[in-house]
Parts: structure tokens; sequence; C-alpha cells
């Protein structure tokens, strides 16, 4: 099969380590497609991550955006022009143009590019929803939303395939005038790559260790009811004390979490520990006997949502790492539906149903089915993507 040139403007991408970047890397790096990418230029990164590339070819253009300040019509503007001089200046033939959020300017640009040619197929992946976002509301004075709001429309109008990560992100974003776009939507899940993981056993610990390795916000998606669960669990079975340990690895938790923390009745079960990178928190999976997916929850009258429409990165992450996983999320979404067909267990908010959940793997009850863990493996994921990128190039 002839290898396509695909021109790609994304602000995140590897060797970059934050969660969209890794993201759309890992969705790609084994595919047969030669990418010419504009991204932005950061302070920190791990060069040892493009070592796991398989199949593709990245030619990288590092934009010096002012990424510390993102979400302004200036740094915008500057990506934007950078990206188009980028394009320019290339003078090739590319097969396909891709963009990938976030930021939506990746799309808002590609879009630029596409309307001067319109005879190239785009194909715009979204790593989350933006006008349905219930967190927009909790950031106070968050720039640039109408803006966003717009190029997220204007996108799936002018794109040729938008791909998303799950259906219930679909069915958000394909909603009232946009339906009939919505023959243009593949979901396509995240992915993990078995071979950034280590060949090992996990040591034996006198403790049951639960590792937490993602983001807490201070809202929806907090540590809280986990806290309180633990207290829960102590006070009904006062024998389990000392043996198991709730570890959360990430940025600071938010006021409210720390001062719950304080006043548990055995804080001494659970710690909050300073971030590690990211090669480091496979290992630290690896090292966990469950591993805890704390997703928002979402309320219906606040945030006119009955599901979660998020499919966090560390879902995959978490599978990569072949341990059980303890999900409290709600009982619409895609978590729910791939830790259950996996046969874990979930909790909502409620902390008796939390504590007993919590239980039930400290007692190791809990033996998923790791098969449904590997059809998200990148080596699939890639393929699926591939065959995307393709098919637009084909219709077109």
């Amino acid at each position: 099969m002839e290898r396509l040139k695909a021109f790609t403007v994304s602000w995140f991408f590897a060797p970059y380590i934050g969660s969209a970047d890794l993201d759309f890397f890992k969705r790609i790096k084994d595919t047969n497609i030669d990418f010419d990418i504009a991204m932005v230029q950061r302070d920190i990164k791990d060069e040892h991550i493009l070592d796991y590339v398989t199949n593709a070819r990245f030619n990288t253009r590092e934009i010096k955006a002012d990424h510390k300040n993102p979400r302004t019509l200036k740094a915008r503007q500057f990506f934007s022009e950078e990206t188009i001089k980028f394009f320019d200046e290339s003078r090739k033939k590319y097969d396909v143009l891709v963009s990938h959020s976030n930021e939506l300017v990746s799309h808002a640009v590609a879009g630029e590019i596409k309307r001067k040619h319109p005879e190239l197929p785009w194909v715009a992946y979204f790593g989350d929803l933006f006008a349905k976002n219930p967190y927009i509301k909790y950031i106070h004075g968050y720039p640039l939303v109408d803006e966003d709001r717009l190029t997220e429309e204007k996108t799936i109008i002018e794109a040729d395939r938008i791909i998303l990560n799950n259906p219930y992100q679909k069915e958000l974003m394909f909603h009232g005038t946009l339906r009939k776009y919505e023959h243009k939507a593949v979901v396509i899940p995240h992915c993990y790559d078995p071979l950034m993981y280590d060949k090992i056993k996990k040591p034996i610990s006198e403790k049951f260790i639960i590792g937490h390795l993602g983001t807490l916000y201070h809202v929806k998606r907090t540590a809280e009811p986990v806290l309180r669960a633990v207290d829960r669990l102590l006070e009904i079975y006062p024998h389990y004390k000392n043996t198991f340990e709730i570890l959360f690895y990430g940025g600071s938790p938010c006021s409210h979490d720390v001062s719950v923390h304080a006043f548990m009745k055995n804080r001494n079960h659970v710690r909050f520990e300073d971030p590690i990178s990211y090669m480091d928190s496979l290992r630290m999976m690896q090292n966990c006997d469950a591993l805890l997916l704390i997703d928002g929850i979402f309320d219906k009258q606040e945030d006119d949502l009955d599901c979660n429409p998020f499919l966090a990165g560390k879902l995959a992450d978490y599978m990569g790492a072949q341990r059980p996983i303890i999900g409290i999320t709600m009982p619409k979404g895609p978590s729910y539906d791939i830790l259950t067909a996996s046969g874990n267990l979930v909790a909502d908010l409620r902390i008796d149903r939390i504590a007993y959940v919590l239980k039930r793997y400290i007692d190791q009850k809990v033996r998923p089915d790791f098969d449904v863990y590997k059809q998200y493996a990148c080596h699939n994921i890639s393929q699926q993507m591939e065959a995307v990128f393709y098919s637009a190039n084909r219709e077109n």
C-alpha cells in the first residue's frame, strides 16, 4: 500500500508528555503514513517517547507560540501564521489534512487550509467535546468560549471526517442542526502501547496498594468520595486497618480534598504523592494491586448531562498495565461500558457503594477479563485510524 502524506495541525504532540500529546501520538505511531506536524514548543519533553514509533514517520515543526497563555488571540494568531507558512514552504502534494484538538485553534487553522485547498480531504480528531463541555461554566472567566464553539461547529460542517473517542461524545456533538453531519463521525477509542510497559512482576507487598494516577478537579471529579469511603469501610470492618493503602499521584489536590483528608479518622490509609513522569507512571501502575479511576459525576439539572461523555486517556494506560480497575463513574458513559465489559466493578457517589467496591478489590475477589483490555492496544487502534485517513483520501 502506498504511504500517504499527511499535513497535520496539532498544538499538542509528542515528545511532550501531556495527556493530549500522548493520546494522539499513540493513535498514529503505527500507521503507514508520513506526517508533517505543526505543533507548539513547550518546556518539558521526553525524547525517549519517540523510540516507540514503529511505522509512521514524523517531521515536526515546533512553533514558539505562547504555550503558557494559549487561550489568547495573539498566541493563536502566531500559531496560525506559522503553521500556514510551514504548509506553504513544504511545497508537497499532501494526500490528507489532519487536525487534532486540544487547543481548538488546531481545527481553526486546518479549516483555513481546507478553504484554500478544497480538494484536500480533511480529517479532524476531537479529543474532547467543547460546546457541551460541562466543566467550562465552573472555570471563571474562561476565555474565547464563543470562538471555540464556532470552531467546533464549523469543523463539523466543513471537515470530511470527524474522529471521536466515544459514542456519548458523538451524541452530544452531533445534535440539533448538526445531526445531519453524523455520517462523517467515526468513533475510535483511546489506546495504550504494550511496548511502553516493563516486563515485570508486581513486587510482593504487605498491604494491598491502590493507585490513582491522573487528574483531579475542584468540582465534579474530586477525591472526597473515596476518602469518605475509606473511613466508612474501616468503621464497618475495623480489622481491615493497615491492610491497604490508596496512593494519589499527580497534581496537588484541591484545598477541599486536602481539608477532607486532614479530618479523616484513618488518613494514614491515603497518601497524596508528588507528580511523576509519564514512563514512571506506567511502572507505578504495574506496581499496584489495583488502579483507581475517578470520573466526573454530572447532574442532569446542574450540568444538562445524564452521562459522562469523557473517555479518560488514563483508563487506556491502566488497561495496558494489566491490573484490576476500580471505577468511580456514572452508570452511563464510556468508562462504565469498558469497566463492566471487562468484569471490573464501578460505583457512583454513594459512600457505602464505594466502600463495598473497595472491599471487594482488597479481598481480591475481582478478576477482570484482560482480553477485553487487549482490544485497546495501539496497533489495533492505529489500524482504525489509518483506515479513516485512507478512506477520506480515496473519496476525494
